[in-house]
């Protein structure tokens, strides 16, 4: 799933970026805080996508692109 995710970005034009996956149906999005306003713009194309890839929820997370953040939970 994560695969085909990114996939889909990196043919939006994003190239630095994350998706991450939690639990079994949801998309945690990280990109660089100035393509925010793209993914908005992009909204209803996204969302078609990842729902047809199998994702019930689709998260912007608003810290943006972070290298290493799945273990933040881990070092708290």
């Amino acid at each position: 799933m994560v695969d085909q995710a990114e996939r889909f970005m990196r043919n939006l034009g994003i190239s630095q970026f994350r998706v991450r996956h939690h639990d079994q149906n949801t998309a945690r999005i990280e990109v660089m805080p100035e393509k925010l306003p793209l993914l908005v713009e992009k909204r209803e194309k996204l969302i078609n996508k990842f729902k047809d890839i199998g994702y019930t929820y689709i998260t912007l997370d608003l810290e943006g692109y972070r290298s290493g953040s799945m273990n933040e939970v881990l070092s708290k």
